[in-house]
């Protein structure tokens, strides 16, 4: 159907089929000669080419040329053909430019070195610091005048600020000497020290501030105008020239011995919860050592205990701490103390709150070697036929100390047979312990002995192959195996001492826990006078 130019609609004469192009009809061929006219210019598509895309069809076209000479071919392959000599060739082409390329050896000649007369040379002088140093006789800007007068002698510092430190094994008056002071000044103030406090208690590493004052000529050593150090935790010691004489200034420190206690609940790490409540780092490991003898840490101790120690503790107005010896050590369940153990006595040993000892496990190894022989029948190495071994041997080099197993008395000690030089200790629960072979005996008949004890050194006396020890041991008179017993000592407290040591036990668990860290008041005595900030002194200059 159609319309016509009045509009109406007539149809079309002839049922014609749907328009059916082909694709050249479609698309334009650029060697088509067929005039512009007659294509269809609606579906033409211009080919636009760019630099990079003529490029790129210049790269492909060269790669696909060098791949078609098969320059490089591979000299694992086809060996000996003519394709492979071809890759010979190739191959040595290319090393021999590559070795007319290798650069030479020749030496490279530097610039000319720039020629430095006198003008140049005060040039350089006038920027460097050696003309001060000189008087600035080189500079142009500092040159001496005719008003420049030479002195006879520098001046002196009027005050010197030293620190001294008293080394390990030297003397406070030696030390005073060192710094500068003069012999009998030195004598003098040695003496004055010496009787506030003995020489004796001031520790190594004490750091002294002294000042030297003004020296009335150069041939004598320079007077001291002050002297001060820290004697002891609780003591300052100064000395002041006043009116031409020093005179000694003690100054008592206010300190407070206040123990502290920490508690706490041990949570996932007994460790890590008494460090975070303020406990010590050495404090705690020593706790854990102590507790660690009667309980095991990783069975005994859940998260739900409570840890609780109290640490021997001081402070000064001054601001220092000393942190001192763990003094008690308990671990709390429900409220109610499993375990309590205080430090008692002058050997510091711990003590449960019965009055015994802490638990020392086992016995003490006699010599570190290992076992050489152990308890049974064997062919004996020097009688040549098979007898009862009834000890242990332990292999050591000769001379190699011998330790007591456990605590005891000896009930004998010398020469005894093929046994060569021997001790035998007597301990509690009818038990003895033996040792043989000795080079030398390091105790005497009827001797007590405590764990651990040199007894002797290892040797070879009697029937011995070698330096060696011989450990036997008995029960009630009879030889047992050395390996099979392992038993466990106590201290016990006398009636007198066990009052004692209930009454400081009782006094110990009234400290209240964190009362130690409590900010101390200030000490009167401790104040000074304010100081002029251009008299305050920054640095001192230390003495070695």
């Amino acid at each position: 159907m159609f319309k016509d130019h009045e509009g109406k609609e007539k149809a079309a004469e002839g049922d014609y089929p749907p328009a059916e192009l082909s694709l050249a009809q479609v698309i334009d061929d650029e060697d088509d000669d067929t005039p512009a006219s007659q294509k269809h210019s609606h579906h033409r598509i211009a080919r636009v080419s760019s630099l990079s895309s003529r490029y790129g069809e210049w790269r492909t076209r060269a790669s696909n040329r060098l791949a078609a000479l098969d320059l490089a071919p591979d000299l694992a392959r086809d060996i000996g053909s003519r394709r492979w000599l071809r890759g010979v060739v190739t191959l040595v082409g290319l090393s021999a430019v590559a070795i007319a390329a290798w650069p030479g050896f020749s030496s490279v000649e530097a610039a000319p070195a720039m020629r430095i007369d006198d003008a140049v040379r005060d040039e350089f002088r006038s920027q460097m610091i050696m003309p001060l140093a000189l008087g600035a006789d080189s500079g142009r800007r500092m040159g001496a005048t005719v008003a420049v007068a030479d002195l006879d002698a520098a001046p002196e510092r009027p005050r010197l600020d030293l620190v001294a430190t008293l080394a390990q094994g030297d003397g406070f008056e030696r030390m005073l000497r060192r710094a500068g002071v003069g012999a009998e000044e030195a004598r003098k103030i040695t003496a004055m020290i010496g009787g506030a406090i003995p020489l004796d208690d001031i520790t190594s590493g004490t750091q002294i501030d002294i000042t030297l004052g003004r020296r009335i000529s150069p041939d004598i050593p320079r007077p001291v105008d002050a002297l001060s150090f820290r004697a002891r935790f609780d003591l300052q010691l100064a000395v002041e020239r006043r009116n031409g004489q020093l005179v000694l200034d003690p100054r008592p420190i206010m300190v407070d011995a206040t123990p502290l206690r920490v508690r706490g609940t041990v949570g996932d790490s007994l460790y890590r919860s008494a460090r975070a409540v303020g406990a010590p780092p050495s404090s705690v490991q020593e706790y854990l050592r102590t507790i660690g003898q009667e309980l095991n840490l990783d069975r005994d101790i859940s998260a739900g205990d409570e840890f609780d120690m109290i640490i021997d503790y001081r402070r000064a107005a001054t601001g220092e701490i000393e942190v001192g010896d763990l003094i008690y050590a308990a671990v709390i369940r429900d409220d109610r103390p499993r375990l309590q153990l205080m430090r008692f006595g002058r050997e510091g040993k711990f003590f449960s709150a019965a009055g015994e000892g802490a638990r020392r496990e086992g016995l003490v190894r006699p010599v570190p070697g290992a076992v050489s022989s152990r308890y049974g029948m064997r062919r004996h190495p020097i009688l040549g036929y098979r007898r009862m071994h009834s000890g242990l041997d332990f292999r050591a080099r000769h001379g190699t100390p011998i330790y007591a197993a456990t605590d005891g008395t000896v009930n004998y000690s010398g020469r005894n047979g093929g046994y060569g030089n021997f001790v035998r200790i007597r301990h509690a629960g009818g038990l003895s312990t033996g040792y043989a072979h000795m080079s030398r005996i390091a105790v005497r008949n009827g001797q007590s002995v405590e764990r651990g004890q040199v007894i002797g050194y290892v040797g070879s006396t009697g029937l011995s192959t070698g330096p060696h020890l011989h450990y036997e041991m008995y029960r009630n008179g009879q030889k047992i195996d050395p390996a099979s017993v392992n038993f466990v000592t106590r201290d016990q407290l006398s009636r007198d001492q066990l009052a004692n040591f209930r009454e400081q036990l009782l006094r110990l668990q009234m400290v209240e826990a964190g009362a130690a860290l409590v900010e101390l008041p200030p000490d009167p005595s401790m104040r000074e006078e304010p100081v002029r900030e251009i008299d305050r002194i920054e640095n001192r200059q230390r003495v070695n």
